[in-house]
């Protein structure tokens, strides 16, 4: 890949404030478009790049370093910790949201070889292993749109990813049931979902940003969420309506009402 295309590469993570403004439900779709559309010449590189494996395979690394270099960069310019945590948590949402959907995008056919997502994968590999506690794994445009439409089960699935399980692992898919096929029937289960939904990413956000998230993701499962799974498992639905909610007033406590975080 030519120097040039892999500046325009980096580049890509001066637009992250920019772009991430449309990453709405209700707006995702058109700015992923316009997105599309302004970075256009560097697409049409990359569809150009994967119809040659060798090469493609070559330029893997390069990729992955010029947007990790780039990052860095960018981590330097800031002084303040709370800043890099910030920076971190928003390119890392931009390059999930933008950047992957769009490069998986330039593949015409994934099944063929999958080299888009090879690239990807390198990426990831050479990301994560840059920046440990702000992992980061690809989606593509169907994948993020559908999440919009079925409401992210957000805490869950982040405890999850945070001890190291799929993103759509056994538990986020019990939970989802759970929340899908009996909370929302019950006498107040919509006001309660939709309470959460209002919440959730928020209080997400907040415990990416403490020292060691790991740490609170294992508590959390230890105290609350392996119960949870146990309880929807055998049937015990209200009891673990019960738990769910007493570990969302602990969060809401700790992370939404605290003078901690009223700034």
């Amino acid at each position: 890949m030519e120097q040039i295309e892999l500046t325009a590469v980096a580049a890509l993570l001066d637009q992250t404030q920019k772009w991430l403004k449309g990453f709405r439900k209700e707006t995702y779709a058109d700015s992923f478009e316009a997105f599309m559309e302004e970075n256009r010449e560097l697409w049409v590189s990359f569809r150009r790049l994967f119809l040659k494996k060798e090469e493609s395979l070559q330029a893997q690394e390069a990729v992955a370093v010029a947007l990790t270099t780039k990052m860095q960069e960018l981590l330097d310019a800031d002084k303040s910790r709370r800043g890099k945590e910030e920076t971190q948590l928003d390119v890392g949402l931009y390059l999930v949201s933008y950047v992957f959907p769009a490069l998986l995008s330039c593949q015409e056919n994934p099944k063929s070889d999958g080299n888009a997502a090879k690239m990807a994968d390198a990426i990831c590999k050479k990301w994560n292993g840059t920046f440990r506690g702000h992992t980061i794994q690809y989606a593509d445009f169907a994948s993020i749109q559908n999440g919009f439409k079925q409401k992210l089960c957000y805490v869950t699935t982040a405890i999850c990813q945070g001890l190291h399980k799929s993103q759509n692992c056994r538990e986020v898919q019990l939970m989802k049931a759970y929340r899908d096929e009996y909370l929302v029937l019950q006498e107040g289960g919509e006001e309660i979902t939709r309470e959460y939904y209002d919440i959730a990413p928020t209080i997400v956000k907040r415990i990416a940003k403490e020292a060691s998230p790991e740490e609170k993701y294992q508590y959390l499962w230890e105290h609350y969420l392996q119960f949870c799974v146990a309880m929807v498992e055998s049937g015990k639905y209200e009891e673990c309506k019960e738990t769910y909610m007493q570990m969302i007033e602990e969060l809401k406590r700790e992370y939404l009402i605290t003078d901690h975080h009223v700034q």
